[in-house]
């Protein structure tokens, strides 16, 4: 029967498209691709700035996971200048990471996945009308639940962080945490 090469696009982005190659077999997936084209540029941006400038920068690079890069730079500072966080600036910390990764999943799964079953590539599978009610952008049944209920869990963020997105909450208890330590070395 030889090889069958399917081209998948797009699929589920993740801050741009993602585009899968596959080459089948005998039905057995015997070779695959994946590209992903979007530079973001994290590296570039924070180039000869101040290390603290990654708890302002980073977490408005995404206006879905801002908090996942906060977070990620205050532990690189950390980390860096082994600074002891205390324990409420962590359990802040995880429960700004927290919520942040439940009000992502309905975000991710009906904006930014979902839709994409309603290409029309996708048009000759019998499921096609059902995933068109169900996720259209805008007008799918449950796109609009889905988009809607998690607006929930950024209300909590947004206790902690004082706003989502584009929170530097954490930059305020890694900056407790090295006033502490420098008092401390006193």
């Amino acid at each position: 029967m030889g090889i069958k090469t399917l081209d998948i696009s797009p699929v589920g982005r993740v801050e741009g498209d993602l585009d899968v190659r596959v080459d089948v077999e005998d039905g057995y997936v015997v070779n695959a691709w994946t590209q992903a084209e979007l530079f973001r540029g994290f590296e570039v941006i924070l180039r000869g700035k101040d290390p603290k400038a990654g708890l302002i920068v980073t977490p408005r690079i995404c206006g879905i996971c801002g908090g996942s890069h906060l977070t990620c730079a205050s532990w690189a500072l950390d980390t860096a200048w082994g600074t002891e966080v205390p324990r409420n600036a962590i359990l802040a910390r995880n429960l700004g990471q927290l919520v942040e990764s439940i009000q992502s999943i309905p975000r991710y799964f009906y904006g930014l996945f979902a839709i994409d079953l309603t290409h029309p590539n996708y048009s000759n599978s019998p499921f096609y009308e059902e995933a068109v009610r169900r996720f259209a952008a805008y007008t799918g049944k449950h796109y609009e639940i889905g988009v809607t209920i998690s607006a929930k869990p950024v209300e909590i963020y947004a206790l902690l962080g004082g706003q989502w997105p584009h929170s530097s909450y954490m930059e305020i208890n890694w900056g407790i945490a090295y006033i502490v330590e420098i008092c401390q070395d006193r």
